[in-house]
């Protein structure tokens, strides 16, 4: 088992304990995004308009991506009461891989970056089911190794419990 591997279990397995009083609520969202990265993401409502989102996935098949966001949501903007504005900020960690066919021992195609992240975007909740669907935009400014700006972008949906 590879360091990677490890560090995907443990940060799985305390985002599992954290949920756990978040289900039991009924403000813990968990689903899945397309785009840049896609993955697993898992969404829980501190309050009425605030809400920490977190994602788990891959980066344009580039490797490990993860991130935490603070989520402001703005409602009333649109016509539609079920649809909501959101605007945030946050930060990723990406194991960034240059080449998919890089050999385990050849650490110079490979490389740790930091990201700050603004997220702003729109979601729908069904009212009859519990599902979120979203589309949002996320400005990036990679901080380490080098700076550099980056715009990533995702749809998906959630499930709350």
């Amino acid at each position: 088992m590879n360091k990677h591997t490890i560090l995907f279990m443990m940060l799985l397995g305390s985002a599992l304990v954290t949920a756990i009083p978040a289900i039991a609520a009924g403000n813990f969202g968990l689903g899945f995004v397309l785009g840049d990265p896609s993955g697993i993401t898992a969404k829980y409502f501190l309050g009425s308009d605030h809400a920490i989102a977190a994602g788990v996935g891959d980066a344009a098949g580039h490797g490990l991506y993860l991130n935490v966001d603070y989520l402001k949501h703005f409602r009333g903007l649109f016509p539609v009461p079920e649809m909501t504005f959101y605007l945030g900020g946050g930060g990723a960690f990406h194991h960034y891989h240059r080449d998919r066919h890089v050999r385990v021992w050849d650490d110079e195609d490979e490389e740790n970056r930091l990201e700050t992240r603004m997220p702003f975007g729109i979601n729908y909740v069904f009212k009859p089911v519990p599902i979120e669907a979203f589309l949002e935009l996320v400005p990036a400014l990679e901080v380490v190794p080098d700076v550099d700006f980056r715009m990533r972008a995702g749809l998906g949906a959630r499930y709350y419990f």
